[in-house]
């Protein structure tokens, strides 16, 4: 059996917010990974360990959830007044494609770190570093603060995060016009209203009309009244995750959903665009306890949110 060539690229495992990915500068990948096509999705692919018919991503550097499965490429940015480029690719867990259609609101944060790491950006002298970051897959403006001390950006903190076990640096991101109109439209309700109805399957809602919010602001999002499918917003991830009927009930929604929107033509193309939009279902503050065990009482929070990605409760 001949042996296969093998290649080193360079790359950057880290974690943002309450997801992890694999950073890469655009320079080190191979050229033909430079630009859009399947070269670079099967890198990609390889490198997380998908499609992963176990689910387990044994062989890869994925952890098997939608928050855990994914790249990032950063690279100067020709843009004024702009320092990187940062494109990012959620790569599907069992099945065979990486989706560009959104962009990954936790990794903003490491990407303007990681734009320090890689010397893209003068870490400076010991304070705040701000980066400014062209989002690529959404075309849209994103400031960085990103903590720097002793000649290297600052890791070690005391701020801690729901979803995340051990404390760190804060990063404070901003996002500029998140909803501004562009060439594609973007508005922030792409209807032009604030509540639509849906025509939807009765195994979903009894009488197939469903009232929802369709917002594009940074990721597209349908936002449901938890009330509304049965849920009391304190459900925890096994409830849903466990549940296969009601995941294909909520991907049904969200094709639906993706069509009025205009994201998509027709329901069917919905398969081949897991990332965006997402589900996010709403209910009033109610005491309940996290996946972690903390209690939280009702009136420590103003509302409580659940929201899908790829497919599962994210």
């Amino acid at each position: 059996m001949p042996r296969l060539a093998q290649i080193a690229i360079p790359a950057t495992y880290m974690r943002g917010g309450t997801s992890k990915g694999v950073f890469f500068r655009l320079e080190d990948l191979p050229e033909a990974c430079r630009v859009p096509g399947r070269a670079r999705d099967r890198l990609f692919q390889r490198v997380i360990g998908s499609p992963d018919p176990y689910g387990k991503h044994t062989d890869g550097m994925g952890g098997a959830t939608s928050s855990t499965s994914k790249c990032v490429i950063i690279s100067p940015s020709a843009r004024p007044d702009h320092d990187v480029d940062y494109l990012y690719g959620q790569v599907s867990i069992d099945t065979d494609f990486v989706d560009w259609s959104g962009n990954c609101g936790n990794l903003s944060t490491a990407a303007g770190a990681f734009a320090i790491h890689a010397g893209y950006v003068p870490v400076g002298p010991d304070g705040v570093r701000a980066v400014r970051i062209w989002q690529a897959n959404i075309g849209k403006t994103i400031i960085a603060h990103v903590p720097v001390a002793d000649g290297r950006v600052q890791e070690a903190g005391d701020f801690e995060l729901d979803g995340v076990t051990f404390p760190a640096a804060e990063i404070v991101l901003e996002f500029l016009d998140p909803a501004d109109e562009g060439e594609d439209g973007g508005a922030m309700f792409p209807t032009g209203n604030l509540v639509d109805e849906l025509d939807v399957p009765e195994a979903l809602v009894a009488g197939g009309k469903l009232k929802v919010t369709l917002i594009n602001a940074g990721i597209p999002t349908i936002f449901i009244n938890a009330a509304d499918l049965g849920y009391s917003g304190t459900e925890l991830q096994g409830a849903i995750n466990d549940d296969p009927p009601a995941l294909e009930r909520l991907e049904a929604l969200r094709a639906i959903g993706a069509v009025r929107m205009g994201l998509i033509g027709s329901v069917g193309e919905a398969a081949r665009r897991q990332h965006t939009p997402k589900i996010a279902f709403v209910a009033p503050p109610a005491d309940h306890v996290t996946s972690s065990g903390k209690v939280i009482a009702a009136d420590q929070i103003d509302l409580l949110v659940h929201a899908l990605s790829m497919g599962r409760l994210h």
